[in-house]
């Protein structure tokens, strides 16, 4: 059933873009790397978050340490405390180290765990997307944002990303394309901010909304992205999950490519004007 309460009139996008799309970009199948062993999808494809993101909440840790070591050390007069306040600096001590030291524990324990599992893991995922390869792609908007929920330093609004079934024919995904792009520039036309509410309380804090739900049946197997605007952009990748059939699809559904061109990156992107 098509939902009604989205911004930017998507149930009459189709209409909008009925000799439109055919000049637009779109990938094939073709432009994602092949692969024919675990070692080769292991190479070519993210399995696991690459180390800077596993490594991330160790980063933070050390920052927040190190920043209070700074604001506080040399500003610490001991003898103007009392016992109590003694006390309690060094429980807080006590458990800023430890906060820390768990941490670190906890990160060098999963990357010992997944390079014990890695050949496993990668056997697996490989004899699964041999037997059913679905390459998708992924459609940045740069234009409007979701504002419900904040990422990012800087306490920025969630990005949003298509996600496209590469096996729909070369003219189906030009035109399912070219409808996103003009809902987008619709819904941004509309609002003085490329936050809009509305945006916002229609996608209800999901991750992920199957277009099917607001743009209709053409766009089956076209799913929407709630994407921290901290995390990667990723553009070409394999599904592990049919996005045609499944009742939730994120990116945990998939594996991306490892390194994406820039030129990929810049034609997968619908960008501010």
């Amino acid at each position: 059933m098509v939902e009604t309460a989205w911004p930017g009139d998507p149930q009459h996008a189709w209409s909008k873009v009925d000799d439109a799309g055919s000049n637009l970009w779109v990938p094939s199948p073709d432009d994602l790397p092949r692969w024919d062993s675990p070692q080769a999808l292991n190479r070519a494809y993210v399995i696991v978050p690459v180390s800077w993101q596993r490594a991330t909440l160790v980063m933070v840790a050390l920052f927040l340490a190190v920043l209070a070591v700074i604001v506080v050390g040399p500003n610490f007069d001991w003898s103007s405390y009392g016992p109590v306040r003694r006390v309690l600096a060094v429980l807080l001590a006590v458990i800023v180290v430890g906060s820390l030291l768990t941490t670190i524990v906890q990160y060098v324990r999963m990357e010992v765990r997944w390079r014990r599992l890695r050949p496993e893991t990668l056997e697996r995922m490989a004899t699964k997307l041999a037997g059913d390869r679905i390459p998708i792609w992924g459609l940045f908007v740069g234009r409007i944002r979701l504002g419900d929920r904040m990422s990012g330093p800087n306490d920025a609004p969630d990005d949003i990303q298509f996600m496209f079934d590469l096996r729909a024919p070369r003219e189906t995904l030009q035109r399912q394309r070219a409808v996103a792009t003009a809902w987008v520039e619709a819904v941004a036309e509309a609002s003085s901010t490329n936050v809009p509410k509305e945006l916002g309380a229609a996608f209800g804090r999901r991750s992920s909304v199957h277009c099917a739900d607001v743009f209709g049946e053409q766009m089956r197997g076209v799913w929407m992205w709630r994407k921290g605007s901290i995390l990667p952009r990723e553009v070409l990748g394999l599904a592990l999950t049919d996005p045609r059939e499944a009742g939730q699809f994120t990116d945990e559904d998939v594996v991306f490519i490892r390194r994406t061109p820039r030129e990929l990156r810049r034609r997968s992107r619908i960008a501010k004007p």
